[in-house]
């Protein structure tokens, strides 16, 4: 391995732990405003555990067959939307 790799690599860990585990230590005791908490709940809509099933086994096909990024995030936002916008 070279070294631009290796410092390439520990960069991108650097900033994996800056996003991911910064946020928790200083937001561990810290009580959020109303709309923050709203924005990083999870709400379960009615038909939200199968509408994400769907996406999920759309998405799966198309990324088998056609290796397209694009398509496969397209297919998953489509089955996603319809599942939640049809009764």
């Amino acid at each position: 391995m070279t070294g631009s790799f290796l410092v390439t690599v520990a960069i991108c860990a650097a900033m994996t732990i800056c996003v991911r585990a910064l946020p928790i230590v200083f937001l561990a005791g810290v009580r959020l405003p109303a709309f923050a908490m709203a924005f990083v709940k999870y709400a379960g809509e009615p038909g939200g555990t199968a509408a994400t099933v769907a996406a999920a086994a759309g998405c799966a096909a198309v990324a088998f067959l056609t290796r397209s990024l694009f398509g496969t995030v397209l297919v998953g936002v489509a089955v996603y939307l319809a599942f939640m916008v049809l009764p």
